[in-house]
């Protein structure tokens, strides 16, 4: 029988490194589709994320271990030859020494090739399977600690390249993988999930087609830097290949209402084949971007989206439908505003006129007359200026006005000016028309500024976090608060970084040049700083250097011919620091040299 299989690993709460907020969520919210939409197989479809339940008897929970397990078992065990597999990544990625790494969530960044699973042994392990198509789908998250000038993907395409394995990345290696609030997902996650529900994207190239256009929109809506996914496909007929099963789900998804095909299934309909080359690019003096991206005209906006708008699941409406509702709309906007004109000129008739409705003055006697006549009352038609009980006030601006003057506000994307658009929004009154339009633009303003806090606490900068996340506002308590317990956790980190700082700083001046002993005093300072704490890192390379350099002070004592000092000095080298086996290789050799100096 043949099986549709995934693998879905999201990991938030890292033991080493600080936790994400919704890679957990966009794994689940796959496997979900997968397996509830999509017709995979729940039997061989694994969901590997912080509270998933076993499976085939073994924990879900993703560890190093656990995650080597059951991709091993799965591809050896429960797939055959025309199985479909997808496997897909959330969380941290780490670039070491050229290598790409996928971290678990105990992956350590102090040990990134011991505790890390590099994409090669994972792409060899999928290589194994009996399966005719695999796709791979890495939404990689840039870590803290890695090293400035190396991109994240740069490897991962020149493998999926090399190997033959259809790979999609959630982002160029010279961008970052983002995840947002205002979505409660990653913005990769969100943008393929819409493009699968739509019925776009049974091929690969219909799938490269969606993202291409739709991330960047995403992106770009909510105001935040632009992510481009990379599509690394060899040969170029792979392109063609179809990844997802035939189900009533899907069926349903790609026919409309009545009885014709989507868009995205009249375009796959008519495509077609074209030769496309996996080629290396490079964007850049930061890093290479290397594999297929496949470069093809945008497909049309999907449906439903409009500016403002939601962006979750497209749904098909029928025509007659949207030309009834538009119909209605135009004759309830046409008598609103006859009416509203109505008024106005009643208005301008009374205030021209005031004298002779009042019966005062000329106008009273010119009535009279009039009436004495015969002859009706000449009344002039006049649309009046605006009058204020105020000559000297300057009129309120319009709702509109204050939400065009709040995203000018924008541009320069800072936290400072989110919450000043805010402060104009909030004055558009609860009766204008537009009054939910600033609410929903209050909601997602105020998200942003969230992400941004969360952006600076994530590279460990907790004041700034905590400046910004002071300006979400009152207006939406669930946000609000979850500001507020956000600045909680960061003004206990923001102390214990300050805590660490001194205590680096304290270690920095117990050294002494050329005297082993102080290194290793300081090495034991720096040390009290645990994973997962501010500073971290910064301690880990310290006591690297510091260990550096013991084994270079023992190394010259060795030269000088004072073995006994350099054995002694080279016992300082800590154990899991990388100077530490060639520190025990020179102790080795230097008691042989002392053992034959005693014999002769």
């Amino acid at each position: 029988m043949k099986h549709n299989a995934c693998i879905a690993i999201g990991i938030n709460q890292y033991q080493f490194l600080q936790p994400l907020s919704y890679a957990q969520e966009d794994a689940e919210a796959l496997h979900g589709y997968l397996v509830g939409e999509a017709g995979f197989s729940p039997e061989v479809s694994l969901s590997l994320t912080d509270s998933s339940p076993t499976m085939w008897g073994n924990s879900t929970y993703p560890s190093r271990e656990n995650i080597l397990k059951l991709i091993d078992s799965l591809c050896s065990e429960h797939l055959q030859h025309g199985d479909l597999v997808w496997c897909f990544f959330s969380g941290y990625g780490v670039s070491y020494e050229g290598q790409d790494y996928l971290m678990p969530i105990d992956g350590n960044p102090a040990d990134v090739p011991g505790t890390g699973i590099s994409v090669k042994s994972l792409f060899e392990s999928l290589k194994r399977a009996p399966t005719e198509t695999v796709l791979v789908l890495l939404d990689m998250n840039r870590s803290q600690s890695v090293k400035a000038g190396e991109s994240i993907g740069t490897q991962t395409a020149e493998l999926a390249r090399l190997m033959e394995i259809p790979t999609v990345l959630s982002c160029r290696p010279n961008q970052v993988s983002r995840e947002t609030s205002a979505l409660r997902q990653g913005f990769f996650a969100a943008a393929l999930l819409e493009g699968l529900r739509s019925g776009q994207c049974t091929t690969i190239k219909n799938l490269d087609r969606f993202l291409s256009d739709r991330l960047p929109q995403l992106c770009d809506h909510h105001l935040r830097p632009k992510q481009e996914p990379l599509m690394v496909v060899n040969p170029p007929g792979k392109a063609h290949q179809v990844i997802l099963p035939d189900s009533p789900q899907l069926v349903a998804a790609a026919v409309g209402r009545n009885g014709s095909m989507s868009v995205g299934a009249i375009a796959e309909s008519q495509y077609q084949p074209q030769m496309v080359t996996a080629q290396i690019n490079s964007p850049g003096p930061q890093s290479r971007e290397t594999g297929e991206d496949l470069q093809s005209a945008p497909p049309p906006p999907p449906p439903n989206s409009a500016q403002g708008g939601s962006e979750g699941t497209n749904s098909v409406t029928p025509e007659n439908s949207e030309t009834a509702m538009s119909d209605k709309s135009f004759l309830q906007q046409l008598i609103l505003y006859s009416g509203v004109t109505a008024l106005a000129l009643l208005i301008g008739v009374f205030l021209t006129n005031r004298s002779v409705f009042l019966g005062r003055g000329d106008g009273t006697k010119q009535l009279t007359q009039t009436a004495q006549n015969g002859a009706a009352p000449s009344v002039p038609m006049v649309v009046p200026s605006p009058v204020s009980s105020n000559p000297g006030a300057v009129p309120e601006p319009s709702a509109q006005a204050r939400l065009d003057r709040a995203r000018v506000l924008l541009k320069d994307g800072s936290a400072s000016s989110f919450s000043d658009a805010i402060a104009k929004v909030r004055k558009v009154p609860a009766n204008d028309p537009l009054y939910p339009q600033a609410q929903e633009d209050i909601e997602r303003w105020s998200l942003t500024i969230l992400d941004i806090a969360n952006g600076r606490a994530g590279g460990q900068n907790f004041q700034g976090a905590i400046s910004a996340a002071k300006l979400v506002p009152d207006v939406n308590p669930p946000i609000r608060n979850q500001a507020q317990q956000a600045i909680a956790l960061w003004q206990g980190l923001a102390k214990q970084q300050q805590t660490n700082d001194a205590l680096l700083k304290s270690a920095q001046k117990q050294i002494k040049r050329g005297v082993a002993s102080s290194y290793s005093k300081a090495i034991e300072q720096a040390s009290q700083i645990k994973p997962g704490q501010p500073k971290y890192e910064e301690a880990q390379k310290s006591v690297g250097q510091w260990s550096d350099t013991i084994l270079n002070i023992a190394q010259l004592r060795g030269s000088q011919g004072r073995l006994s000092d350099a054995v002694e000095a080279a016992k300082l080298v800590p154990s899991g620091t990388s100077a530490y086996a060639n520190a025990q290789k020179a102790i080795a050799t230097w008691k042989t040299k002392l053992q034959a100096q005693k014999k002769a």
